[in-house]
């Protein structure tokens, strides 16, 4: 009991890092009109920094940012596509809980949800598009910390952005919107690498 108040007592307050991962492509089908459309949003290299802020033992307040340049295709059922440069943006705020595992203090597994916005920016020839989302994300994984002040992060997420009924996104240049969604969910996996710090 000692041994484990005293391992508590000496847990860091802050932790800050960065990462660099890779953000699964997704799609979804929409409608304009009497069209059906399908967007498909391409996997990519993705980038990002977190910042953890201890509330108790093992216990944080996590807020995080991915960025993922990224394409989008859009291809209609009357034949025509589109496509755009996309940048797939992510801020979140949430918990995350640490495990440390039993006579290996170095070896920590971590899980974590949060929430949040996911920004969506289209640009191509000229034409610019931003959406705002509302977003959550869980996240899981393991954090390995050989010296006290230092660590590495390997973990995976699954981000969730909701659309809502008849949700107008990512619109066509010169033809309005392209897609109205009913009620769905974008979901997009990371599985990603870094390096922090702790203090």
């Amino acid at each position: 009991m000692l041994a484990v108040a005293a391992a508590a007592e000496a847990e860091p307050r802050f932790t800050v890092g960065a990462y660099g991962g890779y953000l699964f492509g997704t799609s979804v089908e929409g409608t304009s009109s009497t069209l059906t459309s399908r967007a498909s949003i391409e996997g990519a290299v993705d980038y990002g920094a977190v910042v953890d802020v201890a509330v108790r033992p093992f216990a944080f307040v996590e807020l995080s940012y991915t960025h993922a340049p990224t394409e989008l295709s859009l291809q209609q059922s009357d034949g025509v596509a589109y496509r755009y440069d996309l940048l797939v943006q992510y801020v979140q705020l949430g918990g995350l809980l640490v495990y440390p595992a039993p006579g290996a203090k170095w070896l920590r597994p971590i899980f974590g949800g949060t929430l949040g916005a996911s920004v969506y920016s289209a640009d191509s020839e000229g034409f610019r598009y931003t959406e705002w989302r509302f977003s959550m994300m869980f996240e899981g994984g393991v954090e390995i910390q050989p010296i006290d002040y230092f660590g590495i992060r390997l973990q995976a997420r699954l981000g969730a952005t909701f659309l809502t009924d008849n949700s107008a996104l990512f619109c066509a240049s010169g033809a309005g919107c392209a897609l109205a969604y009913s009620g769905t969910a974008v979901l997009q996996p990371e599985l990603a690498a870094g390096a922090y710090v702790a203090f």
